[in-house]
């Protein structure tokens, strides 16, 4: 793994990337480098990029799944240790791509909902009252309560969603001046593992995020210790009351495909952030949302069974159709349903740049 820290972050900058795969000699899972990696083990720590070999600063011989695991197992792992990525292997052990929890999530949702949509025609019509009461963002709060939250109750004894204002108390805050060179953030962030909050005059100006550390600095090669931060945040960014709970966050998320969230006070007074892991985890343990996941797997429709038809073979020697059907239900409900990410990989032997 002799590529360079400089080399991988610029490889997955043009590619919009935010985690790459490391691989030995033989083409076999080394390891693997996230967008967070690069702040918390590169930037924190005053490394140079230019000539920090990857391999000395990624995660060695992470926890991948094959492509033929069951796919509600490997979300629960991703949950459970709170995986943002889980690289996917073949049986022989090669690499066919990358699991991302957030687009499992979205995915998960949607899935939901078009089912939803399918079967109660009662509840486009709930949704619909619930529009002209509380205008489309506060019916869409409601369309994932009415979603979510049967499967949410029964999955987490019952529990109701917290808000953000509960997740975030005691917290450390991730909050910058606009003047906060970079080294002095990506301290800040590494520390509590959270994007950095720009305010200016007790009001939000920006976000700066891990994967903005390595696309728009170390990428571009910015000198850390001179660039500051209001120079490569995100300016303005949208933000929700602490008294949002859980699902309306999810539900935002989803609809925005937003990793993060600041958090303000209506007189806009900053409380902090919170990302799609801090949303899922607070919902409840893994178990309640296994149940989540499956009910997500079985929602799939005709156009995704057709598919599955044409592209496992084993399905075409089954006799009946009786065991087609299972045989189908089986390859539903392997990582493979879950789209892998193509993966990003950085060979031992060769440059990126090159």
């Amino acid at each position: 793994s002799s590529d360079t820290v400089l080399g991988v972050s610029q490889m997955l900058a043009s590619k919009r990337g935010d985690a790459a795969i490391i691989t030995d000699s033989s083409g076999g899972l080394a390891g693997i480098i996230t967008d967070t990696d690069v702040t918390r083990r590169v930037v924190a720590k005053k490394l140079p990029p230019s000539s920090t070999r990857v391999s000395d600063v990624m995660t060695a011989n992470p926890t991948c799944v094959s492509s033929s695991d069951s796919a509600t197992d490997a979300l629960v792992t991703m949950v459970e240790n709170r995986f943002r990525h889980l690289p996917v292997t073949d049986d022989n052990g090669s690499i066919v791509g990358i699991l991302d929890i957030a687009k499992c999530l979205n995915d998960a949702i949607t899935k939901l909902e078009h089912s939803k949509d399918k079967s109660s025609s009662a509840a486009e019509d709930a949704v619909k009252h619930v529009v002209s009461l509380k205008g489309a963002g506060g019916a869409q709060a409601a369309a994932l309560q009415h979603l979510l939250g049967p499967l949410l109750s029964q999955a987490f004894a019952g529990q109701s969603s917290p808000t953000l204002r509960t997740i975030l108390a005691g917290k450390p805050s991730t909050i910058a001046s606009p003047f906060s060179n970079l080294h002095e953030v990506g301290l800040m962030m590494a520390e509590a593992r959270k994007s950095a909050l720009v305010v200016e005059g007790g009001k939000l100006i920006g976000i700066f995020g891990f994967k903005d550390m390595m696309s728009r600095a170390i990428a571009k090669e910015l000198p850390l210790e001179l660039t500051s931060v209001s120079s490569v945040m995100t300016p303005n960014p949208e933000s929700v009351s602490p008294d949002t709970t859980v699902l309306e966050a999810l539900q935002i998320m989803h609809d925005n495909k937003f990793l993060t969230l600041p958090v303000c006070e209506a007189d806009g007074r900053v409380i902090g952030v919170v990302d799609v892991m801090d949303c899922v985890y607070a919902s409840g343990g893994a178990d309640g949302w296994r149940s989540i996941f499956a009910s997500a797997m079985e929602c799939d429709d005709i156009t995704d069974t057709a598919s599955v038809h044409s592209t496992h073979k084993s399905v075409k020697s089954v006799k009946s159709m009786k065991s087609t059907t299972r045989a189908v239900k089986m390859a539903d409900t392997t990582v493979l349903k879950l789209r892998p990410k193509a993966p990003m990989i950085c060979h031992s032997s060769d440059t990126v740049l090159g």
